[in-house]
């Protein structure tokens, strides 16, 4: 293993906590939450956040943006950061993204997910859970953050962009309907108004055949961790597409060797056939991980396509 790990760092304080009751499926579950640092070859510094079982959301919002009817509305976003189902990185596809969309104008809120590899009852269901839970709350409080509740729209790399494939086909889903805490919130559409993947993991079978491309079958399936597993042969998103869910933006790399292109195409593919709006962009280089990308290579360009995408289906002008 070439990361070293470090000191703790901690997230912004000012969450906001999604299951005042406890979350559904881990009342009863006791882990301590981890927040730590990884060093990478490249010098840069993974924050990483583990053993989630009280999720929650970290606004982010750009100045002079508040509760005043004076004010036109602003656009937001719901970024879920991956981290191969098992835990979070929070810096690189979490808080860097939030700040580059803060300097565009728009809201993002960073969830901190329950994952399908730690011990909750139904396991496979809670990271779906949160993300619906977030954005039902977002949408609650959308007055007061300045935000203009129609264009609330969600953002996931690697696995997190897996469930924001599965937040926008799967929304209406009811798994928490016999949460005995449910609230106004829990009234309220958790739909997307528009969703963004990027390098997302969509289908266990393009994992396994794509990946028997570069190892054998055995390799590809060590590499899919139980939690992993567990989620990706419950829930496939391109089998969940409907025609009604949101528009969609894809990116992915040519030489992606974690979570191969194949994924993203077969996910376009599936929302061209239902007639969905959708953009998918394959970039030749810059492999996996890559966040917000680098500005002097092709996965800085992705920021650039995604502004002008947001303005053609009307999010920003």
């Amino acid at each position: 293993m070439t990361d070293t790990q470090n000191e703790v760092f901690k997230t912004p304080v000012n969450k906001i906590r999604l299951f005042e009751h406890g979350a559904p499926g881990s009342q009863n579950l006791k882990l301590t939450r981890k927040y730590y640092t990884e060093d990478m070859p490249d010098g840069r510094v993974k924050h990483i956040v583990q053993n989630i079982t009280d999720p929650d959301i970290v606004p982010y919002i750009p100045d002079g943006i508040g509760n005043s009817t004076d004010r036109q509305r602003i656009p937001a976003v719901l970024i879920i950061p991956g981290g191969a189902f098992r835990r979070l990185v929070y810096n690189f596809e979490g808080e860097d993204v939030a700040k580059w969309l803060n300097s565009m104008g728009i809201a993002a809120f960073v969830l901190e997910c329950r994952l399908p590899s730690d011990e909750h009852d139904n396991a496979e269901d809670v990271p779906l859970i949160d993300a619906m839970r977030a954005m039902r709350v977002i949408r609650g409080r959308a007055q007061e953050f300045g935000i203009d509740e129609a264009k609330i729209g969600v953002m996931g790399f690697s696995a997190g962009g897996f469930m924001a494939a599965l937040l926008s086909t799967a929304y209406e889903s009811d798994v928490y309907a016999d949460y005995k805490y449910k609230d106004e919130y829990d009234k309220l559409s958790a739909r997307p108004d528009f969703a963004v993947c990027s390098y997302p993991v969509i289908s266990i079978d393009d994992c396994i055949e794509a990946g028997k491309r570069y190892m054998s079958e055995e390799q590809v399936l060590e590499r899919i961790s139980d939690g992993k597993a567990k989620i990706l042969h419950k829930y496939n998103p391109d089998k969940l597409v409907r025609p009604d869910m949101p528009p969609v933006f894809i990116c992915e790399t040519d030489d992606d060797r974690t979570t191969l292109s194949e994924n993203s195409v077969g996910f376009y593919m599936a929302a061209r056939k239902a007639g969905v709006s959708a953009e998918l962009h394959i970039f030749r280089t810059g492999g996996h991980g890559y966040g917000c990308g680098d500005d002097f290579a092709q996965t800085g360009e992705w920021k650039v396509l995604f502004t002008k995408w947001i303005k053609s289906i009307g999010i920003i002008s």
